[in-house]
Protein backbone atom coordinates (compact mmCIF):
# COMPACT_ATOMS: atom_id res chain seq x y z
CA UNK A 1 0.00 0.00 0.00
CA UNK A 2 1.77 3.21 -1.21
CA UNK A 3 1.36 6.35 1.43
CA UNK A 4 -1.10 7.87 -0.30
CA UNK A 5 -3.00 5.31 -0.40
CA UNK A 6 -2.71 4.79 3.16
CA UNK A 7 -3.23 8.77 4.36
CA UNK A 8 -6.42 7.98 2.28
CA UNK A 9 -8.26 4.99 4.52
CA UNK A 10 -6.79 6.85 7.57
CA UNK A 11 -8.56 9.50 7.05
CA UNK A 12 -11.79 7.76 5.98
CA UNK A 13 -11.39 5.89 9.41
CA UNK A 14 -10.71 8.44 11.35
CA UNK A 15 -13.94 10.16 10.05
CA UNK A 16 -16.04 7.38 11.02
CA UNK A 17 -15.22 7.57 14.48
CA UNK A 18 -15.52 11.29 14.81
CA UNK A 19 -19.26 10.81 13.90
CA UNK A 20 -20.37 8.20 15.58
CA UNK A 21 -19.03 9.79 18.58
CA UNK A 22 -21.14 12.71 18.33
CA UNK A 23 -24.52 10.68 18.56
CA UNK A 24 -24.93 9.28 21.98
CA UNK A 25 -27.53 8.45 24.65
CA UNK A 26 -26.78 10.27 28.02
CA UNK A 27 -28.18 8.90 30.97
CA UNK A 28 -29.61 10.84 33.96
CA UNK A 29 -29.32 9.40 37.56
CA UNK A 30 -31.04 10.32 40.88
CA UNK A 31 -29.92 8.69 43.98
CA UNK A 32 -33.02 7.01 46.43
CA UNK A 33 -33.08 5.99 50.11
CA UNK A 34 -35.70 3.93 51.60
CA UNK A 35 -36.93 3.23 55.22
CA UNK A 36 -39.24 1.08 56.43
CA UNK A 37 -41.11 2.74 59.27
CA UNK A 38 -43.59 2.26 61.96
CA UNK A 39 -46.59 4.70 61.28
CA UNK A 40 -45.69 6.70 64.65
CA UNK A 41 -42.85 7.59 62.95
CA UNK A 42 -43.64 9.38 59.89
CA UNK A 43 -46.87 10.69 61.71
CA UNK A 44 -46.56 13.86 64.34
CA UNK A 45 -48.91 15.74 66.39
CA UNK A 46 -49.35 18.34 63.51
CA UNK A 47 -50.72 15.65 61.19
CA UNK A 48 -47.30 15.91 59.07
CA UNK A 49 -46.65 12.60 57.93
CA UNK A 50 -42.98 13.04 56.09
CA UNK A 51 -39.98 14.31 58.56
CA UNK A 52 -38.23 17.60 57.95
CA UNK A 53 -34.93 18.17 57.54
CA UNK A 54 -32.82 16.45 60.74
CA UNK A 55 -35.52 14.80 61.80
CA UNK A 56 -33.79 11.77 63.52
CA UNK A 57 -35.09 9.01 60.84
CA UNK A 58 -32.66 10.23 58.14
CA UNK A 59 -29.57 9.78 60.54
CA UNK A 60 -30.53 5.85 60.86
CA UNK A 61 -29.53 3.27 57.51
CA UNK A 62 -31.65 3.49 55.46
CA UNK A 63 -33.34 0.00 54.50
CA UNK A 64 -32.37 0.31 51.29
CA UNK A 65 -29.95 2.50 48.44
CA UNK A 66 -30.61 2.84 44.74
CA UNK A 67 -30.59 4.62 41.66
CA UNK A 68 -33.37 5.97 39.33
CA UNK A 69 -31.42 6.39 35.81
CA UNK A 70 -33.02 6.90 32.83
CA UNK A 71 -32.52 8.90 29.28
CA UNK A 72 -35.65 11.40 30.79
CA UNK A 73 -34.72 13.82 32.51
CA UNK A 74 -38.38 14.99 33.20
CA UNK A 75 -39.57 10.81 33.98
CA UNK A 76 -37.29 10.05 36.57
CA UNK A 77 -39.22 10.39 39.33
CA UNK A 78 -42.67 8.40 37.66
CA UNK A 79 -43.45 5.97 40.14
CA UNK A 80 -47.06 4.52 41.02
CA UNK A 81 -48.65 1.65 42.73
CA UNK A 82 -52.13 1.47 41.24
CA UNK A 83 -55.21 1.55 43.15
CA UNK A 84 -55.43 -2.16 44.36
CA UNK A 85 -53.11 -4.23 46.77
CA UNK A 86 -51.84 -6.51 43.86
CA UNK A 87 -48.73 -3.75 43.07
CA UNK A 88 -48.70 -2.37 46.39
CA UNK A 89 -44.99 -3.54 47.19
CA UNK A 90 -41.66 -0.99 47.41
CA UNK A 91 -40.55 -3.11 43.85
CA UNK A 92 -43.62 -2.39 42.06
CA UNK A 93 -43.93 1.70 43.10
CA UNK A 94 -40.53 1.95 41.62
CA UNK A 95 -40.77 0.25 38.66
CA UNK A 96 -43.70 1.64 36.82
CA UNK A 97 -41.63 4.09 35.13
CA UNK A 98 -40.15 1.49 33.26
CA UNK A 99 -42.93 1.12 30.58
CA UNK A 100 -42.29 4.56 29.36
CA UNK A 101 -39.39 2.61 27.30
CA UNK A 102 -36.93 5.35 28.06
CA UNK A 103 -34.12 3.06 29.23
CA UNK A 104 -35.65 3.68 33.03
CA UNK A 105 -34.27 1.31 35.30
CA UNK A 106 -33.48 1.15 39.05
CA UNK A 107 -30.67 -0.30 40.69
CA UNK A 108 -30.05 -1.72 44.13
CA UNK A 109 -26.98 -1.01 46.02
CA UNK A 110 -28.26 -1.95 49.07
CA UNK A 111 -30.96 -4.23 50.46
CA UNK A 112 -32.87 -5.29 47.06
CA UNK A 113 -34.45 -7.66 49.37
CA UNK A 114 -36.64 -4.86 50.37
CA UNK A 115 -38.17 -4.60 47.11
CA UNK A 116 -40.62 -7.05 47.73
CA UNK A 117 -41.97 -4.91 51.40
CA UNK A 118 -45.25 -3.61 51.23
CA UNK A 119 -45.55 0.18 50.55
CA UNK A 120 -47.74 1.36 53.46
CA UNK A 121 -45.67 3.06 55.96
CA UNK A 122 -42.76 3.45 53.46
CA UNK A 123 -40.36 6.71 53.67
CA UNK A 124 -38.64 7.47 50.01
CA UNK A 125 -35.52 10.44 50.02
CA UNK A 126 -34.34 11.34 46.59
CA UNK A 127 -31.68 13.70 45.67
CA UNK A 128 -29.80 14.87 42.64
CA UNK A 129 -29.49 18.34 40.91
CA UNK A 130 -32.47 20.19 38.66
CA UNK A 131 -32.21 23.16 36.16
CA UNK A 132 -35.37 25.11 36.44
CA UNK A 133 -36.18 27.20 33.35
CA UNK A 134 -38.14 30.87 33.78
CA UNK A 135 -41.46 31.33 33.22
CA UNK A 136 -42.49 27.67 33.43
CA UNK A 137 -44.75 25.58 35.57
CA UNK A 138 -43.97 22.23 36.43
CA UNK A 139 -46.16 19.87 38.50
CA UNK A 140 -46.05 17.27 41.42
CA UNK A 141 -48.43 14.56 41.38
CA UNK A 142 -48.48 12.91 44.87
CA UNK A 143 -50.62 10.18 47.22
CA UNK A 144 -49.08 10.76 50.26
CA UNK A 145 -47.34 13.90 51.01
CA UNK A 146 -43.94 14.96 50.42
CA UNK A 147 -41.18 17.96 51.31
CA UNK A 148 -39.54 19.41 48.22
CA UNK A 149 -36.10 21.10 48.95
CA UNK A 150 -33.73 23.44 46.58
CA UNK A 151 -30.27 23.84 48.02
CA UNK A 152 -31.20 22.82 51.45
CA UNK A 153 -34.36 24.94 51.67
CA UNK A 154 -37.92 24.20 51.77
CA UNK A 155 -39.69 25.20 48.58
CA UNK A 156 -42.62 22.63 48.49
CA UNK A 157 -44.13 21.70 51.87
CA UNK A 158 -47.41 19.00 51.47
CA UNK A 159 -46.25 16.56 53.63
CA UNK A 160 -49.16 15.45 55.60
CA UNK A 161 -51.82 12.44 53.74
CA UNK A 162 -54.09 13.10 50.85
CA UNK A 163 -55.23 11.28 48.26
CA UNK A 164 -54.15 11.75 44.55
CA UNK A 165 -53.29 15.11 44.12
CA UNK A 166 -51.42 18.04 41.96
CA UNK A 167 -49.44 20.67 42.99
CA UNK A 168 -47.93 23.18 41.09
CA UNK A 169 -44.42 24.70 41.31
CA UNK A 170 -44.07 27.82 39.46
CA UNK A 171 -40.44 29.67 38.31
CA UNK A 172 -40.43 33.01 37.10
CA UNK A 173 -41.03 36.68 38.43
CA UNK A 174 -43.74 37.75 40.65
CA UNK A 175 -45.74 38.57 37.40
CA UNK A 176 -45.88 35.26 35.71
CA UNK A 177 -46.02 32.94 39.39
CA UNK A 178 -48.53 35.41 40.98
CA UNK A 179 -51.03 33.55 43.51
CA UNK A 180 -48.84 30.76 43.21
CA UNK A 181 -48.61 29.04 46.48
CA UNK A 182 -45.30 27.51 45.53
CA UNK A 183 -43.02 29.34 43.34
CA UNK A 184 -38.49 30.03 43.20
CA UNK A 185 -36.53 31.49 40.30
CA UNK A 186 -34.31 30.10 37.39
CA UNK A 187 -31.54 28.34 37.85
CA UNK A 188 -29.31 24.82 38.65
CA UNK A 189 -30.14 23.83 42.27
CA UNK A 190 -29.03 20.58 44.38
CA UNK A 191 -32.47 18.88 45.55
CA UNK A 192 -34.08 16.80 47.97
CA UNK A 193 -37.60 15.11 47.42
CA UNK A 194 -38.82 13.41 50.55
CA UNK A 195 -42.32 11.57 50.06
CA UNK A 196 -43.79 8.95 52.32
CA UNK A 197 -46.68 6.35 51.70
CA UNK A 198 -49.08 6.17 54.47
CA UNK A 199 -52.44 5.79 54.41
CA UNK A 200 -52.93 2.72 52.22
CA UNK A 201 -53.36 2.07 48.04
CA UNK A 202 -52.40 3.46 45.94
CA UNK A 203 -48.86 5.26 46.14
CA UNK A 204 -48.33 7.68 43.76
CA UNK A 205 -45.53 10.59 43.13
CA UNK A 206 -44.32 12.30 39.60
CA UNK A 207 -42.94 15.16 38.83
CA UNK A 208 -42.02 16.73 35.62
CA UNK A 209 -38.88 18.96 36.79
CA UNK A 210 -36.02 18.33 34.67
CA UNK A 211 -33.80 16.00 37.37
CA UNK A 212 -30.78 16.41 35.19
CA UNK A 213 -27.96 15.53 37.65
CA UNK A 214 -25.23 14.11 37.72
CA UNK A 215 -24.77 14.91 34.23
CA UNK A 216 -24.17 12.26 32.00
CA UNK A 217 -23.53 9.77 34.58
CA UNK A 218 -22.99 7.52 31.00
CA UNK A 219 -22.46 7.54 27.38
CA UNK A 220 -23.60 4.76 24.96
CA UNK A 221 -23.73 4.42 21.02
CA UNK A 222 -27.10 4.37 19.88
CA UNK A 223 -27.67 2.05 16.86
CA UNK A 224 -27.86 4.93 14.64
CA UNK A 225 -23.94 5.58 16.08
CA UNK A 226 -23.27 2.03 15.13
CA UNK A 227 -25.45 1.98 11.97
CA UNK A 228 -23.16 5.02 10.68
CA UNK A 229 -19.72 3.56 11.91
CA UNK A 230 -20.48 0.11 10.14
CA UNK A 231 -21.17 2.21 6.80
CA UNK A 232 -18.18 4.15 6.99
CA UNK A 233 -16.27 1.39 7.30
CA UNK A 234 -17.74 -0.01 4.20
CA UNK A 235 -17.11 2.78 2.70
CA UNK A 236 -13.33 2.99 3.58
CA UNK A 237 -12.95 -0.77 2.68
CA UNK A 238 -14.42 -0.45 -1.08
CA UNK A 239 -11.90 2.89 -1.71
CA UNK A 240 -8.70 0.70 -0.71
CA UNK A 241 -10.01 -1.84 -2.70
CA UNK A 242 -10.57 0.03 -5.67
CA UNK A 243 -6.58 1.77 -4.84
CA UNK A 244 -4.98 -1.81 -4.81
CA UNK A 245 -6.43 -2.84 -7.95
CA UNK A 246 -7.14 -0.21 -10.13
Amino acid sequence: MTKSRFAVFVTCMAFCFACASTLHATTYTVSGEYWRSADSTLNDSSNQYVPVAGSAVYSTTPDAIFTVTGSDSTQLINFNSGSGSTNYYVGDFLNYGSGMGSGYTITWNTGAAHAADGLDDSLFQFQGTTTLADDTMYTFSHDDGFIFYLNGNIVVNDGGPSAPTATAFCVGDTSFCSGQAYSTTSGTYSFTLDYAEVDGPGAVLYTDLPLTGPVPTSVTPEPSSLLMLGSGLAAAAAMLRRRLFN
